[in-house]
């Protein structure tokens, strides 16, 4: 990880592409506008410079940047206004997920650490009511599915990469079995938004075979319905994992390591606070606080 040069984020190694692909120059020049409008470089109400500017700017052809402004169209960050040129939006009002992976990277490589907090309280609220209702809802063709894919799962557990990249589909096999097709869509808005968050979130993760063992603890609890346990199971994970993933991005911002350990693994009698949430990593939760002791009061001497 490299420092940031404003120092207010922590930086993240570049990639060719956001999403592994080559990006065209048309996304280019779409993505370098969307940057400048969530930063106030673009103010709200403002209008994008004229046509043959941009084309100087970015290097690009006329086709190339009406192509771009479509783009940002798609995301409701501007309209075109008639004898006034292109309005600049809100992006507060987007419901784009490319808007917030722009928040949450302002620039290549910068996590704004305030948007990260606000992400991992939405992905908590999200994860914990997700895996409720799939715990009240789910169907046997959920369970069959759920079963199969940690099946596949544990065939992966001797290759880390692999197994890390198949885990998002037991987000999306639970957000399934709410039986409401938004969460399904909420699932795929966080998967998304996620994807530059990586190396954030490999910096908590423990080995495969202690997260697969978390997974089928929940996976136990959605198929014996017991509703309480998975919210208890749930809601305890992010409750740890929330603060270690802030300490983690301050950490690598800072140029620190942060120190990654392999959790235990041995299955509690009874649901307790670890596991794994649908939406992330899943490492062991916080240990229960050791019992406090009280001292017998002293007796006093008999006159």
């Amino acid at each position: 990880m490299r420092k940031s040069p404003t120092g207010r984020g922590t930086t993240l190694p570049p990639e060719a592409g956001r999403d592994g692909l080559e990006d065209r120059k048309a996304d280019l020049v779409a993505r370098a506008l969307l940057g400048r409008i969530v930063s106030g470089s673009y103010p709200v109400g403002s209008v994008l410079p004229r046509e043959d500017e941009l084309v100087v700017e970015h290097g690009a052809s006329r086709s190339v940047i009406r192509e771009a402004i479509k783009l940002l169209e798609v995301h409701r960050l501007v309209r075109p206004v008639r004898r006034r040129g292109t309005e600049v939006l809100d992006p507060m009002r987007s419901l784009s997920p490319e808007v917030v992976r722009a928040m949450l990277t302002p620039r290549p490589g910068l996590v704004d650490r305030r948007m990260l907090a606000g992400l991992l309280e939405i992905r908590a609220l999200l994860d914990v009511e997700l895996s409720c209702l799939a715990a009240a809802r789910r169907s046997d063709d959920d369970l069959r599915a759920l079963d199969a894919l940690l099946a596949e799962l544990r065939g992966l557990l001797p290759d880390p990469e692999a197994y890390a990249a198949r885990t998002p589909s037991v987000a999306r096999l639970l957000a399934r079995a709410t039986q409401n097709p938004l969460f399904e869509m909420l699932s795929a808005w966080n998967e998304i938004v996620a994807r530059d968050l990586e190396p954030l979130f490999a910096a908590t993760r423990p080995a495969p075979e202690p997260h697969h063992q978390a997974l089928v603890l929940l996976v136990d609890l959605v198929r014996r319905k017991e509703v309480a346990g998975v919210r208890e199971l749930v809601s305890a994970f992010h409750g740890w994992a929330t603060p270690r993933l802030l300490q983690a991005a301050d950490l690598q911002r800072s140029g620190d390591s942060f120190p990654v350990s392999t959790p235990h693994t041995a299955r509690p009698r009874s649901p307790a606070p670890h596991g794994p949430a649908p939406h992330g990593p899943a490492p062991q939760g916080p240990r229960a606080p050791r019992p406090t002791t009280t001292k017998k009061p002293r007796k006093e001497p008999r006159s």
